[in-house]
This record gives C-alpha cells, structure tokens and sequence, in this order.
C-alpha cells in the first residue's frame, strides 16, 4: 500500500457517503439514532455534498501534488483526527449511535492512522 493507494480508497468511500448523504438522507440519518425532519434531509443534502467534493479533491490529489503528497496526507491525517474525536464525543453523549456512527468511527479512525503513517518522512 501506498499514500496514493490510500487517497483513492478515501476517496471512493467518500464519494459513497456524499451520494447517500445527498440521495439517502433518511436512511444515514435514520440509522444513526436520529428523528429524521425535513431540515436534517436540507442538512444532509450539504453535507452529502460536502463529502462529494472532499471526494474529488482527494482522488485529484495524487495526480496534482506531485512532492507535496505528504504534506497533503499529514492535512488528511489531521482531518480524520478531527473527525475521529467527534464522532467519539457524539457516541460517548449519546448524540450519534447505531452502525454509521460505529461503522464511521472505525473507517475514519483507520484512515487518520494511515495517512499519518504513509505521511511520515
């Protein structure tokens, strides 16, 4: 395995994820624990997009970036820290639970790690 390998994969799961925020609001959100309202549907929507373009940026990334890959996978690593620690305080308050909060946990978890680890010099 390599960063650009890890870049890829990243970004076909978010890819996945911002087209079912966009397209399946109701069962990301139903799944998560959540009341599902027609503004968590707007929300996911934005969101869902938001995935959707992070999802481009990082298949691009390899093919752009040229020697600042690392520099790229250290901001990625750093992101899904972030994201990472989120998800743990929303599981933890009871905020978010069920599989995508579990199953995003992990994925993001395994992600930062990996980043960071292909990352170093």
């Amino acid at each position: 395995m390599n960063l650009r390998t890890i870049f890829k994969v990243q970004s076909i799961i978010l890819l996945i994820n911002g087209i079912g925020g966009i397209f399946l609001s109701n069962a990301f959100f139903g799944a998560a624990g959540w009341e599902v309202t027609a503004d968590m549907v707007t929300l996911g929507q934005i969101f869902g997009l938001t995935l959707l373009i992070i999802g481009i940026w990082a298949w691009r990334i390899p093919d752009v970036t040229g020697d600042s890959m690392k520099s790229m996978g250290v901001l990625f690593a750093l992101g899904g820290l972030l994201w990472t620690l989120m998800i743990i305080f929303h599981v933890a308050t009871g905020a978010a639970s069920g599989p995508t909060a579990y199953v995003n946990l992990v994925i993001t978890a395994i992600f930062a790690v990996l980043f960071y680890m292909y990352s170093r010099d």
